[in-house]
């Protein structure tokens, strides 16, 4: 792989290698070595990805290990930063010989830092089979795996989709008991959904679903509601919605006790609001309840309400020009729903209140900048997650204008290395998905790509769907390439194309 680079990205790039000290870093250097745990045993992991990050999250340089696992990175600038280890199909165990994916090193006043080690263990795989009552594969059903545990209750789901054959492969998952649910719409036009529950190993494990003959897996749930008005001068009721599908809105009105009941609900993850109605009066309220997930029948469970949560704060530009006008946009990742604020060069501050609390992302709807990240109270967080908790939130959103380039050529079998004209790439990371059809030539041009790690795959020929999930790339032939993207930097790269 051929990486290029601008002219001053160009020079930090090289100074991370030892080549050219820039003014202000120190003769500071840190170097450790990568190991892979398994169950009988720990041993060094060739090959891995060692990322040296600034205070605010942004990858300064990226080096792999060694055949024996060791890294080395030299003339550190001086501040604080942190590193991390990665390896496709493997999750951090321990950094720096604490849990955890980062390790925290203090350079401010120059360091010479050895031990920096990484124990890395190999992620678990769900893979299976959907299939009907007439044992025929369930296409395009949706797949979701959630581990079970007060430890893993704030997690989020890992999801996919069945292709066409009715497989999925759900990889990078922690050891552990999981709740697995399918959804798939029937073909009299309602949802149907299957749960299971099973315990998930290091390796790969094969579980194959058949939907039985007019299968729900739906269950009655009642309870009582408390901390909101009901009984007498009051219409109150409690309206449940699933977080993921395509499930209707079920509702339910609370009695003088209290207490509510929904007769048949599909197993599943739903948020729960309550609304009360002051009888003779258009005076309405609105509440936030909590989150319930049902996988059996539930006899009595007890919904309360959940203060809002507000967002405020401004914009802060760190690279590039801000745009005369942009609009950012707060997205719901429990599926509530979005808020967009316009913003600029005048105007920077956006206020959103009235929102459930949870986990949201922060995106930039413009093609000029991106979030690089949000500054929640000396905090920074990644824009795909950021928390927002009950009462006010005071965010600073930090967005930049230095977008990168990857480009080359998808090229045929190794005998003839010719290029492969009307290719089809993917270019799929934590910051974004990109695909796009190489011109006659074979070459493939990605303009405005967002900085971090990606991965890259081609096609010689592929329907552009069918590389819209990332869980389907090996199906189709292709093993994909990891590569690491630095601000404004420019990456060059020729791609064997799949069949």
């Amino acid at each position: 792989m051929k990486r290029i680079l601008p002219t001053a990205a160009g020079l930090a790039w090289s100074a991370f290698f030892g080549l050219i000290p820039q003014p202000g870093w120190a003769n500071s250097s840190v170097q450790g070595v990568v190991y892979e745990s398994t169950s009988g045993a720990t041993r060094p992991l060739p090959l891995a990805f060692v990322s040296v990050l600034s205070p605010g999250g942004e990858i300064l340089a990226t080096i792999r290990a060694d055949g024996q696992g060791r890294y080395h990175f030299v003339n550190l600038p001086r501040s604080l930063l942190a590193l991390t280890a990665s390896k496709p199909g493997y999750l951090t165990r321990h950094a720096a010989g604490n849990a955890g994916s980062r390790a925290m090193l203090d350079c401010s006043n120059g360091c010479l830092q050895t031990g920096m080690d990484f124990v890395l263990w190999r992620a678990a795989v769900l893979a299976g089979v959907v299939l009907d009552a007439m044992q025929e594969p369930v296409s395009r059903a949706g797949v979701s795996v959630r581990r079970i545990g007060a430890a893993a209750s704030s997690e989020k789901p890992s999801t996919g989709a069945t292709d066409n054959r009715g497989r999925f492969r759900i990889a990078g998952l922690e050891t552990g008991s999981y709740s697995l649910t399918v959804q798939r719409r029937a073909p009299n036009g309602q949802d149907e959904v299957l749960t299971k529950t099973l315990k998930v190993s290091e390796g790969e494990q094969v579980v194959d679903l058949f939907f039985p003959p007019g299968s729900q897996g739906s269950f009655r749930v009642a309870g009582r509601v408390s901390g909101i008005p009901f009984g007498a001068g009051y219409r109150t009721w409690v309206a449940i919605r699933a977080l993921s599908g395509s499930l209707r809105g079920l509702q339910a009105s609370v009695g003088p006790d209290g207490s509510f009941q929904f007769d048949s609900v599909p197993a599943g993850r739903y948020s729960a609001d309550a609304a009360a109605v002051k009888l003779g009066t258009v005076e309405r309220t609105d509440y936030f309840l909590n989150v319930i997930e049902v996988l059996a029948e539930i006899g009595q469970i007890a919904l309360q309400p959940v203060e809002p949560a507000a967002a405020t704060g401004t914009l802060e530009i760190t690279a590039g020009a801000l745009p005369d006008s942009a609009v950012i946009r707060f997205t719901s990742k429990d599926g509530f729903g979005y808020r967009l604020a316009r913003i600029g060069k005048v105007n920077r501050k956006f206020d959103f209140s009235g929102l459930r609390p949870g986990a949201y992302r922060v995106e930039a709807d413009s093609t000029q900048v991106y979030v690089k990240g949000v500054n929640t109270g000396g905090k920074i967080q990644s824009p795909g997650e950021v928390i927002l908790s009950p009462g006010v939130n005071r965010l600073t959103v930090v967005v930049a204008a230095d977008h990168a380039r990857v480009f080359g050529v998808v090229r045929g079998a190794p005998e003839t290395h010719q290029p492969v004209p009307q290719g089809r790439v993917a270019l799929h990371g934590d910051r974004g998905k990109y695909s796009v059809q190489a011109d006659q030539a074979g070459r493939f041009l990605f303009g405005k790509v967002i900085p971090g790690e990606y991965r890259i795959c081609a096609w010689a020929n592929i329907a552009p769907e069918r590389v819209e999930e990332e869980t389907s790339w090996e199906q189709a032939g292709c093993q994909p390439k990891t590569i690491s993207i630095g601000p404004s930097g420019e990456v060059e790269i020729d791609l064997r194309a799949a069949p």
